[in-house]
């Protein structure tokens, strides 16, 4: 009986200990949807107007002075944003992913994207697909 409380006891340790480091992973990486009429420093409006008024649908993105990466994409309607950890054969790789969901040539989408960056990131993934139930799935 003793050993079976004692099991109980570390699977709970180990488990509390997982949720925790999860819980860590889920805060280094947030995002926002943005107002493109909302006024923001030169260096963003001037960019963001750049890319609003650009001829092609592309997506675009900038890295600001603020720490900050903000993406805008035309012919989108939602976006994601992911953080990526990977250890290959004690290679570490931290990417932060954003992904598009496609709309129609009157959509666009507007984030901005903050991070820790002592946590992450040494690649910024730019990712869309016109697919919906791709987009939701986790």
């Amino acid at each position: 009986m003793r050993h079976l409380y004692v099991l109980l006891l570390i699977t709970l340790f180990i488990l509390s200990g997982c949720k925790e480091e999860q819980d860590i992973n889920k805060n280094i990486v947030e995002y926002e949807y943005l107002s493109k009429n909302e006024q923001y420093s030169s260096e963003i409006n001037q960019w963001l107007n750049n890319a609003m008024h650009s001829e092609d649908e592309s997506v675009y993105s900038l890295s600001s002075k603020d720490g900050n990466t903000y993406v805008y994409a035309k012919g989108h309607k939602k976006a994601k944003v992911t953080y990526l950890y990977e250890d290959t054969e004690g290679k570490t790789n931290r990417s932060l992913k954003v992904t598009l969901l496609k709309g129609n040539s009157n959509d666009d989408v507007f984030i901005k994207i903050s991070y820790d960056s002592d946590l992450c990131c040494d690649v910024e993934i730019l990712d869309d697909t016109d697919n919906e139930n791709e987009f939701y799935a986790k």
